[in-house]
């Protein structure tokens, strides 16, 4: 296993969070050149005391979502979430509604990977399919092809799907500026909060960057954001320490962490 090389680390206790969840995770064949695997990804989640993960087939012109069902079928931690590139036309909806006869509970978009307008009318047939199927919808957001108001646009004309914007900690994300200037129609957080069905997904957390929390807090409610580590890339129990470095309390805390995925993904 890819993780075999790399010493133990120190397992969060699992008093500290009654559920974590993460929204996104992938599952690649390999990383950093090494064999990675289903394994290696609960490793990950158990250092962390993960109780579940939203994964996600490795993003390439087309995402093998099959095998992904094939790989987490032994495994109820594991959540499977359907990659779909929609400019492939009625390919990209069969293999969604395939991949939901599979067991995937959700569709990721990722227009700045495969190149597409995420507020582009090609997009509907899979937001449609996804209202008929009440599962929710993740994109790619705050960046080209998908900018704070194309992502509003979409979660406008599918108000009764829930859509999560990855928005890590870009700088056009929360509401300060980091030294760049505001996109014209706003931020990722002032778009949210008119929009019951748009959640913003915060991955990649780092204790330094923590701060960043509590500003986009100043613009939305707690219940607004979820969280992600976007394993393998980055480490879901340093991501949790940044959560837990802001101090949010108990109810908020367990909110961000894992309680608001969990009605997303009708799993409560």
């Amino acid at each position: 296993m890819f993780l075999d090389q790399f010493p133990s680390s120190v397992k969060l206790s699992a008093s500290e969070c009654p559920v974590i969840f993460d929204f996104q995770t992938f599952l690649p064949a390999q990383f950093h050149g090494s064999p990675f695997g289903t394994d290696d990804l609960l490793y990950l989640a158990d250092e962390a005391s993960v109780d579940r993960m939203v994964v996600m087939p490795a993003i390439t012109s087309r995402p093998d979502n099959a095998s992904l069902a094939a790989s987490i079928r032994s495994t109820d931690r594991l959540v499977g979430c359907a990659a779909v590139n929609p400019a492939s036309g009625k390919t990209a909806v069969d293999e969604l509604e395939e991949s939901i006869q599979l067991g995937l509970r959700g569709l990721r978009l990722s227009p700045a990977t495969h190149q597409f307008e995420i507020d582009d009318a090609t997009v509907d047939p899979l937001m449609e399919i996804a209202l008929r199927q009440n599962i929710p919808v993740t994109t790619e957001s705050c960046s080209q092809h998908c900018s704070p108001i194309q992502v509003a646009n979409l979660a406008d004309r599918f108000p009764d799907v829930n859509i999560i914007a990855d928005v890590g900690f870009r700088p056009v994300a929360p509401p300060v500026s980091l030294g760049q200037p505001e996109p014209p129609a706003g931020r990722i957080a002032d778009q949210a909060l008119d929009r019951p069905n748009l959640f913003l997904g915060l991955t990649a957390l780092a204790t330094a960057e923590t701060y960043l929390i509590k500003r986009i807090l100043d613009t939305i409610s707690v219940d607004r954001l979820v969280f992600g580590s976007n394993a393998p890339t980055s480490i879901p129990c340093f991501s949790i320490g940044g959560v837990r470095q802001a101090n949010l309390g108990e109810e908020a805390e367990a909110l961000f962490l894992g309680n608001t995925l969990s009605g997303i993904y009708n799993l409560i």
